[in-house]
């Protein structure tokens, strides 16, 4: 069963798809696109984070709920742990800004605030480390899970590095109605 998330491999998103049985996640560009996806038949489900524990409601996808014709047929609860990933080499004292969504950069305040480091809104946070990976800006970090690190060649420099231990994020799952 195809499920779309929002985001590339090594996205939160793809580990709540795998989360349902018999899963084949579908990467999506955005939150938007996942609605689109479940929409037009692409993907019989989607995922998209609903609530964290941290920051809240993700008020996008709240929005693109209220307007659809889409169903909650479930949901499901992923313990999130973000991590600092950078290039290869790079050490904390090379860090100049930190790039992710909103919502992660929400979610580790406390650590950030602890360093002079501007924050860089992005997309995804699995779209930040492929676009760390591919632009090699040794000065920038990205917030994301420790999963992507391996996937686009990029280092660890912190783990846990959420404010609350127990950060959970529920996401919804979404499928046509009928």
């Amino acid at each position: 069963m195809k499920v779309a998330y929002a985001g590339e491999p090594g996205a939160f998103g793809e580990q709540a798809a795998r989360l349902l049985p018999d899963a084949e996640p579908l990467p999506c560009p955005s939150f938007a696109a996942v609605f689109e996806a479940v929409e037009s038949g692409a993907a019989e489900r989607g995922v998209v984070p609903l609530h964290n524990s941290r920051a809240g409601m993700v008020e996008e996808v709240v929005r693109l709920l209220a307007r659809s014709s889409l169903q909650v047929a479930d949901r499901v609860a992923l313990r999130v742990r973000h991590a600092l990933l950078a290039l290869p080499g790079a050490r904390l004292e090379d860090i100049r800004r930190v790039a992710s969504h909103p919502q992660a950069l929400a979610q580790c305040s406390r650590f950030l605030q602890q360093h002079p480091w501007e924050p860089v809104v992005r997309g995804t946070t699995s779209g930040a480390a492929r676009q760390l990976a591919e632009e090699g800006d040794r000065a920038c970090a990205v917030v994301a899970r420790a999963a992507a690190a391996e996937i686009y060649g990029l280092s660890v420099l912190a783990q846990g590095i959420e404010d609350d231990p127990d950060n959970t994020t529920r996401f919804a799952v979404i499928r046509c109605i009928g």
